[in-house]
């Protein structure tokens, strides 16, 4: 049964309040259980929430609960990637550099920015790309689903589109995503257990932070 009561086709859904599932600072799942997760890059971008009522507008929440969707106007086109039903995306808002990569400096930049002249002037030089890889919540919650089955539903919904980007995930592939990863410039990958559901506000080990060691020297 639903956690969350869906109002009847007259009403207005109020959107369920969540908060981002965290993942364990580790390192490779050993051979034994490799075979049990999936690997997506690691952006370190700026966690947020994405809110679509469908009714034209989008709200984007940051890890801690604060509103920051007019820090980031150009991301407002995001209410039209889904007219219907009502939906609640996990990701987290980038910005790029030169090479197409996620760059801290840039991304801290854009976020230091509140005034609506400097938020405008910064969508020209720093724009920011919205990075999803989590379904919460689409008409009805999802959170009670498999990681497989959530992902199966985010790639149904065909969002990829100029700002956004929906990051590929490795079945099973450690070292060929890793590889990959410090191939393109990434810190590292997030190896999630394909039968973990969505736990917000937890932090567990279904969800393992796997960074690229520094070079010695």
């Amino acid at each position: 049964m639903s956690t969350y009561p869906l109002a009847g086709p007259a009403q207005a859904r109020e959107l369920p309040p969540l908060s981002p599932m965290l993942a364990m600072i580790g390192s490779l799942p050993p051979p034994e259980t490799e075979g049990e997760f999936a690997y997506e890059t690691l952006w370190n971008g700026a966690r947020t929430l994405v809110h679509l009522p469908a009714d034209g507008t989008v709200r984007l929440v940051s890890a801690t609960g604060l509103d920051t969707t007019s820090q980031y106007p150009e991301l407002r086109a995001l209410a039209g990637l889904l007219p219907a039903p009502e939906a609640v995306l996990d990701g987290e808002i980038v910005v790029l550099d030169d090479q197409g990569r996620p760059s801290v400096e840039r991304l801290q930049q854009r976020m230091s920015l509140h005034h609506p002249a400097a938020v405008d002037r910064a969508r020209q030089d720093l724009p920011a790309w919205m990075v999803i890889y989590d379904v919460l919540y689409l008409g009805e919650p999802v959170i009670q689903l498999p990681y497989t089955a959530r992902r199966d539903l985010l790639d149904d919904l065909g969002l990829p589109a100029h700002g956004v980007i929906v990051p590929a995930a490795w079945p099973s592939m450690a070292d060929e995503a890793m590889e990959n990863s410090r191939r393109e410039g990434f810190d590292g990958i997030v190896a999630k257990r394909f039968t973990s559901p969505y736990l917000p506000g937890r932090r567990t080990r279904d969800w393992i932070k796997i960074k690229h060691l520094a070079p010695a020297g």
